[in-house]
């Protein structure tokens, strides 16, 4: 921003005053408008209007020029390529975040939807067929390990029959030894070792068949183990088999969801609350990826950058109020400073600040305002601006006051004193010197006026 606050945007009428008095000086020929026309005539009183000064309030205040900036605005644009359809705004409408801007005709996104949904109904086909596969292979499994308990049971049978046999072969040997023994001896007949000798070799040919039946329960058992064993693999390749397919189908699932997403793109919404700028495409336009619609703008708050000089550094602070100022010269929207840069500027030695500012319904984005930050406010005096002259660089005002006519007798006159200004508010300036509260600053008439010449009140004089 641009400081504007400087003796060159001083009002002009000071300098003219100022000029005019001066000529006015130089003449000492020519009597003042309202004085008697002759030489050596009395001087009759000139009709002024003034002022009483008060106390008011006197602002310190530095006055800039800027532009400001919305806090958000947003440039929309379509994610996907396509036709425009619908616009369900116009130009200035105000939406909120989410309301529907635009309508595209998404033909390529819908193509991609359908090729979509169904490479996911493949996925899922092929995901129940592989599922079918891991019950068959479950129930195949289910079967085998029945069959090793089966053959575990008949190798345990076969196992208690082969030692019971070798049991009773190992008692037919000892009664076939005894009946020998006895048959030599003559104790007993020879029938009773025939008997014994009989019953031996079945028992041997007893102990050699479940002996083989062992063995052939063992060889099953062993064949039912490898049939778990390559079902345990079967169903452990099927759980692959599954969650892979799985894993397809949430990609293929994944890959609709995008084009989805991507179709639900031909909607263009509002992503933020704010009122729609321009609007240069129309129903039936074209657009590509890209190119911008329109824009959103929330002006609910505005920010001015201000850059303040160094010289202010003391008095900036967060909080302090500012006012923009309108074309009659008045305070308009106020407003507050709420940023303030930790580093000087060092081509201009200035700090840079934002000021923020509630939209009153007249501000826009990019406008450019004059904005005047209040440093302080105290007690002082203001005079209009149409009551100072200047001579030389020096400001002066003239004051009604008590003093003598040429003849001696009582009379107001006007007392030009020299007074020190300091800054301008609206159509008046604070004076840091030279008059006081009470006094009477004349304010009209000035280019006739001169030290000490009677004057008398405009009303009362028209009155007589």
């Amino acid at each position: 921003m641009v400081n504007i606050n400087s003796p060159f945007s001083k009002p002009l009428v000071g300098t003219t005053l100022a000029l005019s008095l001066l000529t006015a000086a130089c003449s000492p020929s020519q009597p003042p408008q309202g004085q008697a026309g002759g030489p050596g005539g009395p001087p009759s009183a000139i009709p002024v209007k003034w002022q009483t000064v008060a106390t008011r309030t006197v602002i310190d205040s530095t006055e800039f020029i800027g532009e400001l900036q919305a806090k958000q605005i947003v440039r929309l644009a379509p994610r996907i390529e396509g036709r425009i359809l619908r616009i369900f705004v116009e130009n200035g409408d105000r939406v909120a975040a989410g309301d529907r801007i635009v309508e595209l005709q998404p033909t390529r996104e819908e193509e991609d939807v359908r090729a979509a949904a169904a490479q996911v109904n493949i996925e899922k086909a092929n995901l129940n067929a592989t599922q079918a596969d891991l019950r068959a292979a479950q129930a195949e499994r289910a079967r085998s390990a029945a069959q090793v308990e089966e053959a575990r049971a008949n190798l345990a049978r076969a196992d208690a029959d082969v030692q019971n046999n070798q049991a009773e072969l190992e008692l037919a040997q000892k009664n076939h030894e005894r009946s020998i023994f006895l048959v030599e001896e003559g104790a007993q007949p020879q029938q009773t070792l025939d008997d014994r000798t009989r019953d031996l070799n079945t028992r041997r040919a007893q102990l050699a068949s479940q002996i083989r039946a062992r063995d052939s329960s063992r060889e099953s058992l062993n064949a039912s183990l490898k049939a778990l064993e390559a079902a345990d693999t079967r169903v452990e390749q099927s759980l692959a088999n599954v969650d892979s397919q799985r894993a397809t189908v949430s990609r293929a699932e994944g890959q609709l969801g995008v084009s989805s997403q991507t179709l639900s793109f031909n909607t263009v919404t509002a992503p933020i609350n704010g009122v729609v700028g321009d609007f240069p495409v129309k129903v039936g336009d074209f657009v590509e990826v890209g190119d911008q619609l329109t824009t959103i703008t929330d002006n609910q708050t505005f920010d001015l950058r201000i850059n303040v000089p160094t010289e202010r550094r003391a008095q900036l602070r967060v909080g302090l109020p500012v006012e923009i100022v309108n074309a009659d010269g008045k305070s308009g929207v106020r407003g507050q400073i709420t940023f303030i840069s930790p580093n000087v500027n060092n081509t201009n030695q200035t700090i840079l600040t934002k000021a923020t500012f509630r939209n009153d319904g007249n501000l826009r984005d990019s406008q450019y305002v004059r904005a005047q930050v209040i440093w302080d406010r105290q007690p002082g005096v203001l005079i209009p601006t149409t009551a100072i002259t200047r001579i030389g660089g020096q400001s002066f005002v003239f004051v009604a006051q008590q003093g003598e006519n040429p003849e001696g007798k009582p009379a107001l006159v006007a007392k030009q004193k020299p007074i020190t200004l300091g800054s301008i508010q609206g159509q008046e300036y604070a004076v840091r010197s030279g008059i006081k509260a009470g006094e009477r600053v004349i304010i009209s008439g000035l280019l006739n006026l001169q030290d000490g010449v009677p004057i008398a009140e405009e009303s009362l004089t028209s009155e007589k």
